[in-house]
């Protein structure tokens, strides 16, 4: 089958960003499932949880609450919640259904690491200083890059602590997972701080941009 596409990826008023991504979800697909034969409900099943991969991405934060680390995703918008999992069901081990059970699976998580891979960096060219942007600042919520996430999770943090080079640019950050104050527990899990490099980090909410207590 041949896709043909007619928009451009930088021409947002043609629809052009929703096409990229399209795009690299065919690619991403075509990796994942490779040589295999799957049946029709099968592979219903593969798209119906890629859908909900890709809806589950963060598009803004919640204004209820911008820096407890929640996100807004696609699926608030669509479902009024931002995901449709439901906790899976008993399977027979002695079934060959469980075996096609977690081969979907596989294919699932392949899609995930292939588009993760592909996808954030498309987010992280808009932060990085190909074209002049404003430096990141204490205070920012970011999306954090991480190889080892699991499948349909992001990771927010903030930043901390934010010092620039001798240039004026900053190339590395302290930042706090959990958004809380230092040595506060918040749900059960105690703050934590790592460095990390900037080129990791895409800000989805701004410290100008955030609600005033």
């Amino acid at each position: 089958m041949d896709w043909v596409t007619t928009k451009s990826a930088d021409a947002p008023w043609e629809n052009g960003v929703s096409e990229s991504l399209v795009k690299s979800v065919k690619k991403s697909l075509e990796v994942a499932i490779g040589t295999s034969v799957m049946t029709f409900s099968e592979l219903q099943t593969v798209l119906f949880e890629v859908s909900n991969l890709l809806n589950e991405r963060p598009i803004g934060t919640k204004n209820s609450d911008p820096t407890e680390g929640s996100y807004l995703c696609p699926n608030d918008l669509l479902l009024g919640r931002s995901s449709i999992r439901v906790p899976n069901g008993n399977f027979n081990e002695n079934s060959n259904y469980r075996l096609r059970w977690k081969f979907i699976q596989q294919v699932v998580q392949n899609f995930w690491k292939k588009w993760t891979r592909d996808f954030f960096p498309t987010l992280i060219l808009r932060q990085k200083w190909h074209t002049k942007q404003r430096n990141v600042k204490v205070g920012d919520l970011v999306i954090v890059q991480d190889s080892n996430i699991v499948r349909g999770r992001w990771k927010m943090a903030q930043i901390v602590e934010a010092n620039a080079g001798r240039d004026g640019f900053v190339r590395d950050v302290i930042l706090r997972y959990k958004n809380v104050s230092q040595g506060v527990s918040y749900n059960g899990c105690e703050d934590q701080t790592i460095r990390r490099s900037v080129h990791r980090l895409v800000v989805i909410l701004p410290v100008e941009e955030q609600l005033q207590d």
